[in-house]
């Protein structure tokens, strides 16, 4: 029968799914960036002292002032899925979170500057959805994938800045990462004509990796001239620790209204380690105030990420590590990434723009990923500011299947991920 055959074949699919392999390496180091892309590491004046931490921490000896500051979030991922260059489907998924919190202070020296900073930011976002309904070639049955995932990864750093000579500056920044990604996979089928005895068919899979770890990055900002600064930042590689759980259910409701449970699978407490990218970032600021421009470049070594664990295959009895190593050689590739931003800043009010251009680590395209930010902000002269920021990052994806008729269905996902902060500082 036309549903069991497809029954049969999403079990077989699905049941890779539980040895861990390159997507579980790569996954919590790709999501949306958490640091503002108009704030780069370059601009003196730009960067904020959260954005710095987590960027050039360097940076954060142009902070003369105390600073504390907290900020909210409105966000949107839609997932427009595109078949036959037809729009299909549209999910949209919304939602309102903190977004961050931080204190930069100046300590008083006698020559120079030394600064320190705290923040608790998202250092990366896993938002997306997508999805695709239609009826199979024969036009008798429905069916619809979607595929979710959602969760953060937090960082609580803190980092210090000392000016080492008149024009250049060094620092020094470590966090703390906790957070987690829940990620579902759905085929659904239902029987629209009453043509078989079946009324809903669900395969589901579901699993929720938890993570805490560490990272730490190096920063050197250096003057060349009176208007043109040079930046320059070390990330080292992450390390992440995952608790990971999943769930695998496949049932079907025949049309009389009894069930039958195919597989009701749980598993808990999959520990293994991660270690991430390492990144360098280079870039030039130039200052003819009230404006400020830069450009800058910035690379991500993926092809260094690894699994680190006792783990086996559940099939063949491989060894885990060995074979992600090697998906991750054949599959995986650097990231290069290109940004350029403005400020233009008149007190009390500033506007920033910045955008960037790079590739996913799955894809060779170019132009795969793009990000566009626009920031406002504007200081009161009692110590009180105000702080308005939009971020939209695009990127793409699919949703390709194979039928049980044999015929392939490939559908492009185009993401689009929205992002509006609103918040408030206190300077002193």
């Amino acid at each position: 029968m036309k549903t069991r055959m497809i029954f049969i074949a999403l079990l077989m699919m699905g049941g890779e799914v539980y040895s861990q392999n390159y997507l579980d390496v790569i996954r919590p180091f790709r999501g949306m960036s958490g640091v503002a892309g108009a704030e780069n590491g370059v601009m003196s004046t730009g960067s904020g002292g959260a954005n710095a931490l987590l960027g050039n921490p360097a940076l954060l000896s142009y902070s003369d002032k105390t600073v504390i500051a907290a900020d909210m979030a409105l966000t949107q991922v839609k997932g427009t899925s595109v078949f036959n260059s037809s729009i299909w489907e549209n999910p949209t998924d919304r939602g309102l979170v903190f977004n961050s919190l931080s204190y930069i202070h100046p300590v008083p020296v006698y020559r120079g500057a030394w600064v320190w900073g705290f923040s608790l930011q998202p250092l990366h976002s896993f938002s997306s959805i997508s999805q695709f309904n239609d009826f199979d070639p024969d036009g008798d049955f429905y069916y619809k994938y979607t595929y979710q995932e959602t969760g953060n990864l937090y960082a609580l750093t803190g980092g210090t800045s000392v000016m080492v000579t008149m024009h250049t500056s060094i620092g020094f920044a470590a966090s703390y990462l906790i957070g987690q990604n829940s990620f579902s996979k759905i085929y659904e089928e239902t029987d629209p004509y009453d043509l078989y005895y079946f009324d809903r068919f669900i395969d589901s899979l579901q699993f929720e990796p938890h993570y805490s770890g560490f990272n730490a990055r190096f920063g050197l900002l250096t003057e060349l001239s009176d208007v043109l600064n040079l930046g320059i930042s070390v990330e080292l590689p992450t390390r992440i620790n995952v608790s990971e759980s999943s769930t695998r259910d496949s049932v079907e409701w025949y049309d009389t209204g009894e069930s039958q449970v195919y597989s009701h699978e749980k598993w808990s407490g999959l520990e293994y380690s991660l270690w991430g990218p390492w990144r360098l970032g280079i870039g030039l600021g130039f200052d003819a105030s009230p404006l400020e421009a830069s450009i800058s470049y910035r690379f991500h070594s993926y092809s260094t990420t690894s699994l680190r664990g006792d783990l086996y295959d559940i099939v063949t009895g491989e060894d885990l590590v060995d074979v992600v190593d090697s998906q991750i050689d054949q599959y995986v590739e650097n990231v290069h990434e290109y940004s350029a931003s403005l400020l233009w800043s008149i007190n009390p009010l500033s506007l920033s723009f910045g955008a960037s251009l790079m590739n996913d680590p799955l894809n060779y395209r170019f132009d795969n990923i793009i990000r566009t930010d626009i920031g406002m902000a504007y200081q009161f002269y009692s110590g009180v500011g105000f702080t308005a920021a939009f971020r939209n990052e695009q990127w793409q994806s699919d949703i390709n299947h194979t039928l049980e008729s044999g015929v392939d269905r490939s559908v492009e996902v185009e993401n689009n991920y929205t992002k509006l902060q609103f918040g408030m500082n206190y300077t002193f």
